[in-house]
């Protein structure tokens, strides 16, 4: 039979340390533990802010590049048709154009629209004009493309912004495309080449125009969806930082 100092000795070797690290685990149901459940939506909504913000130019020029021999095959029937070329030379000047105006024209016309874009914000700013966060978001995502705190209007500005940016994007292509086909066809009357050069462009837009618009359309679609998850996250992250208070009490 165990003496009472063996018994207690026992009973003591099973006692936790204050220091033990079983002191930190906490049962799902417990109150740190619903802290601690809530902690993978806010470490998704830190991972989703560690986005690098980037020119937003890119996307639209990456689309291009991809598929910029479509888009040759569709400038160049314009060209033949404008110019009287045959096919083969007409696609050889398209895609020389394209090139250029992918690696040139675009990046300039985003730049000259971050130009214009700072006065107009900072002017607003300076007023006090309120606008609507689908506004915002819109203005943003002209300028640049991730790396933004994400909300319930964050899909709805990128469709918006794709299809805002295709105007100065259509009009620094038609810029840099005239101006090289012109160099590469020097014989060729310069009003015919405008002419040829924008309606290809328009053609060859008008698909980025209709994904564009799907894109958009199904963002307006998913809107309510995205307001209700932003919604629960407030709740968890209120939930989750009063918790924290009262913990550190």
């Amino acid at each position: 039979m165990k003496s009472e100092t063996e018994t207690n000795g026992v009973a003591e070797s099973k006692r936790v340390h204050p220091r033990s690290p079983v002191r930190s685990f906490r049962t799902p149901g417990s109150a740190r533990g619903a802290a601690d459940d809530r902690r993978p939506y806010l470490n998704r909504h830190k991972r989703m802010l560690a986005n690098v913000a980037l020119p937003s130019f890119l996307p639209h020029s990456f689309a291009t590049l991809i598929g910029i021999l479509v888009i040759a095959a569709i400038e160049g029937w314009f060209l033949m048709r404008g110019l009287r070329l045959s096919y083969p030379e007409s696609y050889r000047h398209a895609l020389n154009a394209n090139w250029k105006s992918t690696i040139v024209g675009i990046p300039f016309a985003w730049l000259l629209w971050i130009v214009g874009l700072i006065p107009i914000s900072l002017g607003a700013s300076a007023v006090g004009l309120e606008t609507h966060p689908a506004v915002v978001s819109t203005a943003m995502q002209t300028a640049f493309f991730g790396g933004m705190m994400p909300t319930e209007w964050m899909n709805v500005g990128s469709a918006a912004a794709w299809l805002v940016m295709l105007i100065p994007f259509w009009m620094g292509s038609v810029w840099i495309e005239r101006r090289t086909v012109a160099k590469r066809l020097p014989d060729h009357d310069r009003a015919q080449i405008s002419a040829a050069v924008v309606r290809g462009n328009l053609a060859s837009y008008s698909i980025f125009l209709i994904f564009g618009v799907i894109a958009f359309t199904n963002a307006m679609a998913d809107l309510p969806n995205q307001q209700q998850r932003f919604r629960e996250f407030r709740e968890r992250q209120g939930a989750y930082r009063k918790q924290q208070g009262q913990s550190q009490r």
